[in-house]
């Protein structure tokens, strides 16, 4: 390892963006520190805009979660984000339903049942 290389990233940002990596049109290779995670389309009630940048909105990122943590570590995000009063039930079920198939669906159906029960 070069002493000038980057030095390894723990907690990298990720980010979603609607395309295909293959098109010429999508971004360029992500920087250092970035995982690019590539949707088809984002449903503009999946997305929401903060402090002027647009993000994803809870209840998608919500669910996106589930492909990058684990069962254990999901069920306390959603349950910090019910505490904070970002579980809408309604909202998790049309972003849900707007998904593309993944292996975590199952996971997240079964989160969307529990959480829309209430604690």
């Amino acid at each position: 390892m070069s002493i000038f290389a980057d030095p390894p990233i723990e907690n990298p940002i990720h980010i979603t963006v609607a395309g295909h990596p293959g098109d010429p049109r999508s971004p360029a290779a992500a920087h250092p520190g970035i995982v690019v995670h590539y949707v088809p389309y984002l449903h503009p009630d999946d997305l929401d805009v903060i402090d002027g940048l647009p993000v994803t909105s809870a209840s998608r990122t919500l669910i996106d979660m589930a492909e990058v943590a684990d069962e254990e570590e999901l069920r306390d995000i959603w349950q910090r984000a019910r505490q904070l009063g970002m579980i809408d039930p309604d909202a998790l079920a049309a972003s849900r339903a707007r998904v593309e198939w993944r292996p975590s669906l199952p996971l997240v159906d079964r989160l969307i049942r529990e959480f829309a029960e209430g604690p």
